[in-house]
């Protein structure tokens, strides 16, 4: 099975710093086209100008699951089904584990915020409650974890401060202990990649039309094949992750 992985599209309708944030949606569905995924997964952040009737567009050429970010419709994100399965939102239930193609994927939902509460439409998750959601998670053998929030990790992101954020993101990682783990936020270049103290494969993209950065994974027997690419290139040697069947 072959899957393509995307976060911070911001598809917004203006011009942000010099970049034409209002293609994004036609690029998506373009590099959609080239790539024909079985499934279509989302680290958040798709943008305030997505629509019901666009969504359907995409929602009849592949299967979508997405966590949500800081930047969102809502209204819009919490109301899609997929087209190929009727029975399944496209907004991942918190806890919940997806088994598509021999991959275990989850997701956390959601940015931290020390006090809980609603900003621009989008429900924030205090400290507490991002761990208490992947304590969820925990010994449910997660092959990719989906995360909006960045884990602390100065070596890759040196302007980066230690806020409760960021430490909250990591503790979260270390209690899932996925073999991947996948989020964006940063906007700190379009790919970066290290391996965490417990072994966990973390990548970060950014596939704003800044950097048009994503991922392919595709599954084969037991292992996943992780490809990033910028726009209809790929930038760096494939990476091999082995996976345990159920």
């Amino acid at each position: 099975m072959k899957f393509l992985v995307i976060s911070d599209l911001h598809y917004d309708r203006r011009v942000f710093r010099g970049v034409d944030e209002s293609v994004a949606w036609g690029w998506l569905l373009d590099i959609v086209g080239f790539h024909r995924p079985d499934v279509l997964l989302c680290c958040g952040d798709w943008g305030t100008a997505i629509s019901i009737e666009e969504f359907g567009e995409l929602l009849r050429c592949t299967l979508v699951l997405s966590i949500y970010g800081n930047h969102e419709r809502m209204d819009v994100l919490g109301g899609l089904w997929n087209t190929r399965e009727p029975r399944l939102p496209v907004l991942m239930r918190d806890g919940e584990v997806y088994v598509l193609g021999g991959l275990r994927i989850a997701g956390v939902n959601g940015i931290v915020s020390p006090r809980d509460g609603v900003v621009g439409g989008v429900p924030r998750r205090t400290p507490e409650e991002f761990l208490r959601i992947a304590s969820m998670l925990r010994g449910k053998r997660v092959d990719l974890l989906l995360m909006h929030e960045t884990p602390c990790l100065p070596s890759l992101f040196p302007f980066m401060q230690e806020t409760i954020n960021c430490r909250t993101a990591f503790r979260a990682a270390e209690i899932v202990r996925p073999r991947i783990l996948v989020n964006g936020h940063m906007h700190s270049g379009g790919y970066k990649t290290t391996i965490l103290p417990w072994g966990t494969r973390y990548i970060y993209i950014d596939t704003s039309q800044q950097n048009r950065h994503y991922l392919t994974i595709q599954t084969r027997e037991n292992q996943a094949i992780i490809q990033a690419w910028k726009d209809y290139h790929t930038i760096a040697k494939p990476i091999t992750i082995e996976l345990e069947y159920v």
